[in-house]
Order: C-alpha cells, then sequence, then structure tokens
C-alpha cells in the first residue's frame, strides 16, 4: 500500500513541480512577409527549474485519419530564438520563431513542440518498508502547438456541402465478464458536411444552425447542440463531416436557412 501511496505521491509531483504553459497555442506566419516572426511565452508556475527544448514537426494524416509527426521535417524552415532554456521558479520567458523560408505561393503547417527535458523521480527507499521496492519514472510534458505558413493573399471559402438526418447504431455497454449488451435503439442524427473550397485554412466560430419547416417556424440550434462543431478547422481543400444528436423538438429537415462560418484567429 505504501508503495502505491509512493507512487500516488510521486504522479502529483509530477503534475505540480514539472508544469508550464505555452502561449499562443496557435500561430500565423506569411512566408512572403519580411521576417515574419512570432513569439511563444513560457510561464513557470512551479518553484523549480524547468528544462524545455523546442522542436520542428510535421503533421501528416493517414489513411484512417489519424495525425502522426514527421520530427525533424520544417526545421530549416524556421529559427528559433533559443531553442533550448531553462525556467527559472515562477517566471516567464518568451521564445522568437522567425520564418526562413523561401516564399511560396501555398500554405503548409507544421507544429513547434515545447518539450520538458525529462527528469528522473525515485522514491526515497527509506520510506518503504521491507519487502517493497523503489521506483525510478521519467517525466516529461509537451506542448503541440499549431503553426500556418499562410501567404497573406489567401482565402478561405467555408461551405455547406450537404447535410441530412441519419440514423447511427446506438455504442454497446462492455461488461467485467467480457460481454456486450444488447444493441439498443438507434439514434438519431443531424449529419453535416462543411466543406473548405478555399486555399487557406478556416475555422468554424459560433455557426448559426437554423432548421426551417415547410409553413412552419424556424428553429435555431442552441450553443449546445452545436458544441461539437464551434471551434473546428477545416483545411484548404478539404471537408468535415459533423454528427449533432436529434432532438424530438427539431422539425424535419426541410432546409437549413443559415449556418455562420467566421475565421477567426487565435
Amino acid at each position: 500500500m505504501k508503495l502505491i501511496q509512493s507512487l500516488i505521491y510521486s504522479l502529483s509531483l509530477c503534475s505540480i513541480g514539472f508544469s508550464f504553459t505555452v502561449h499562443p497555442m496557435v500561430a500565423d506566419f506569411d512566408p512572403n512577409a519580411p521576417q515574419s516572426q512570432q513569439v511563444f511565452v513560457l510561464e513557470n508556475k512551479t518553484d523549480k527549474d524547468t528544462p524545455v527544448e523546442i522542436l520542428v514537426a510535421k503533421p501528416v494524416t493517414g489513411e484512417n485519419g489519424a495525425e502522426s509527426l514527421e520530427m525533424g521535417n520544417g526545421e530549416d524552415l524556421f529559427l528559433i530564438l533559443p531553442q533550448q532554456l531553462v525556467l527559472p521558479p515562477n517566471s516567464r520567458r518568451s521564445v522568437k520563431v522567425i520564418y526562413v523560408g523561401d516564399p511560396r505561393d501555398e500554405e503548409d503547417t507544421y507544429r513547434i513542440l515545447f518539450n520538458e527535458i525529462p527528469v528522473e523521480i525515485t522514491a526515497d527507499e527509506t520510506e518503504l518498508p521491507e519487502g517493497e521496492s523503489s521506483f525510478t519514472m521519467s517525466v516529461v510534458m509537451q506542448y503541440h502547438t499549431r503553426v500556418w505558413v499562410t501567404p497573406g493573399n489567401l482565402k478561405e471559402d467555408l461551405q455547406i456541402k450537404d447535410f441530412k438526418k441519419v440514423s447511427i447504431d446506438s455504442p454497446k455497454t462492455r461488461y467485467a465478464d467480457g460481454t456486450y449488451s444488447q444493441e439498443g435503439k438507434p439514434l438519431e442524427m443531424l449529419e453535416l458536411t462543411v466543406s473548405n473550397e478555399g486555399d487557406k485554412h478556416g475555422y468554424i466560430r459560433y455557426p448559426t444552425i437554423t432548421i426551417m419547416k415547410v409553413g412552419g417556424r424556424p428553429v435555431v440550434m442552441s450553443k449546445e447542440d452545436v458544441k461539437s462543431i464551434s471551434g473546428q478547422v477545416i483545411f484548404r481543400n478539404s471537408e468535415k463531416t459533423f454528427r449533432i444528436p436529434w432532438k424530438e423538438e427539431f422539425p424535419e429537415i426541410a432546409s437549413i436557412k443559415d449556418i455562420r462560418l467566421v475565421t477567426i484567429r487565435r
């Protein structure tokens, strides 16, 4: 039991003593502007020094839609000052990132990773009873910021490509003995596809969806209804499909009157 308590105590140290924050989490660079740069602010709210290294990676989406990172891809495009630093206790430090690549006509995206350099934490042998062993663990905190390399003349073009009411199978419950529950009642959903026909990424912010019934009154979806859509990013020349739980108060679909899609910077 004391070994478990010691593990919990050390995990608590991880979350308290080795945490730092990074702002902003999304940054834009214009590759055709001279000395396009961004400043990231790192803050250490703990009472201990926190060593950090900054790396560059290229996000790649696989066939199943999962994103992986190609480490080092893009590191020649950015000058990072400094690339390694130690955050003193209860302090802030700035990291300047400058785009040094060639001018370009198309948008691209990268990740700038702020990694806490691993620190070993070892349990104190004197606190463990006879027969229980100590442990050693590495603690790493990592922030993946999104970086857009976007020429200033590019625009997004977000549109509703398709919408329909669909029924999907309800999820099954897996019991402790490995068996599953029987299939439940199908779930009714509004399936909405948003496309970006533009040549830069676009963000959906605070969408307003109004469902109309012929000859009836419009029903405006609440913020809670559309929370799965709000804040989503649509890459250039791509699309995303979202599903919103159907409610009894929604009328049968005749048309979607409007959806407001506003590009935001963060």
